[in-house]
């Protein structure tokens, strides 16, 4: 469905409804809850980020479902019709509760930032309902365009972001200070909130991988239809196994290694066999696909081959640094293919696909 000038000035308009309305309805509730007294701006359980962070991912949440369903009913992907009912059900889920996450995260991050400069500050109710009210809004804002207009590498940002500010949440809050001496995973094997929100990250991260892998699937069966090729099967292989790296992904989120050592190892390592043999047949038999994302494929495949060499045998760091530099080149990776896929999926030949 092609977004005219009148869709976007509609969509901004609704957008902006939404914030206005997650504005006064954060501030009043604020002002009622501290009613009578002073709250620190972060850190503390009572404290204006903390109650920011719930309210702003609480509309946020509900401002990109409402957004994603209504387009979807106004004919925007109707592709995902065909999809089963369950599937498009978990998949407004996935993106929901993703997109709640990510605004708690960032809303709790950009508090406690601003505490370190204000150190000693309390608030009243009327700056707190102010305070909370403009995070509400803003994030109530984005989120209900991001609903509205769900795209391959918009999904891709979003697990990106997910994962990045879900650990490093968990970093700063965790409790073991050495926990870099041994890998990531202990991160999620604390028994505390800082074990939650890495194990969270990498559950809803998968998730929205699962999303992606349809997307990408579409992508994939645009490009081969304008280039004259048979895309069903090759179609179906691929989303199968991109939505793979997302379930081990999910599977490592669910099984902490304090719980299941080979269940957490093996869906880890499942992650990386599976980005290896979807990368192999994508660049093998996807036809006209540029050489330049080959050639960068082929980059970080080497680059995480020689991370794992300067872990075992060389020796120049720990498992952490190696887990860090390989997990940064796949989600580098992730953001380059789908943009990527994109493009390959738009040519001049005439496309009509049917799902």
């Amino acid at each position: 469905m092609h977004t005219t000038f009148r869709d976007r000035v509609r969509m901004e308009s609704v957008a902006t409804r939404w914030a206005v309305a997650a504005f006064a309805i954060g501030a009043l509730l604020t002002i009622v809850v501290m009613w009578g007294d002073r709250w620190p701006l972060a850190v503390e359980t009572r404290s204006v980020g903390n109650l920011a962070a719930w309210t702003a991912s609480g509309f946020a949440g509900a401002a990109f479902a409402a957004s994603f369903i209504i387009e979807s009913r106004r004919g925007y992907d109707s592709w995902r019709r065909g999809m089963p009912l369950i599937k498009r059900i978990i998949d407004v889920g996935a993106m929901t509760t993703a997109m709640a996450m990510l605004s708690y995260l960032a809303v709790l991050a950009v508090a406690n930032l601003f505490q370190q400069g204000f150190r000693g500050m309390n608030i009243d109710p009327v700056g707190g309902g102010a305070l909370v009210g403009a995070a509400t809004a803003a994030f109530t804002y984005a989120a209900y365009l991001s609903g509205s207009r769900v795209t391959a590498d918009g999904l891709a940002m979003l697990a990106t972001l997910v994962l990045f500010t879900g650990t490093m949440a968990s970093m700063l809050s965790t409790p073991d200070a050495s926990w870099w001496q041994l890998h990531f995973s202990q991160l999620g094997n604390i028994s505390q909130s800082s074990g939650y929100k890495f194990n969270l990250a990498l559950i809803f991260t998968g998730l929205v991988v699962t999303v992606l892998a349809n997307y990408v699937g579409r992508d994939v069966e645009l490009g081969l239809i304008a280039r004259g090729a048979e895309p069903k099967t090759l179609t179906r292989q691929l989303s199968w196994l991109f939505a793979g790296i997302g379930i081990c992904l999910m599977i490592a989120g669910l099984v902490p290694d304090a719980v299941s050592f080979p269940i957490h190892v093996g869906a880890a390592s499942g992650m990386v066999v599976l980005f290896a043999v979807f990368v192999f047949c994508a660049l093998r038999f996807l036809p006209g696909l540029p050489k330049e994302v080959s050639g960068f494929s082929l980059l970080v495949i080497i680059g995480i081959v020689v991370a794992i060499a300067l872990w075992i045998p060389i020796g120049y760091y720990n498992l952490t640094g190696m887990e860090f530099i390989a997990a940064g080149l796949l989600f580098a990776w992730l953001l380059y293919f789908v943009r990527a896929i994109g493009v390959y999926a738009k040519s001049d030949a005439p496309v009509s696909a049917s799902v």
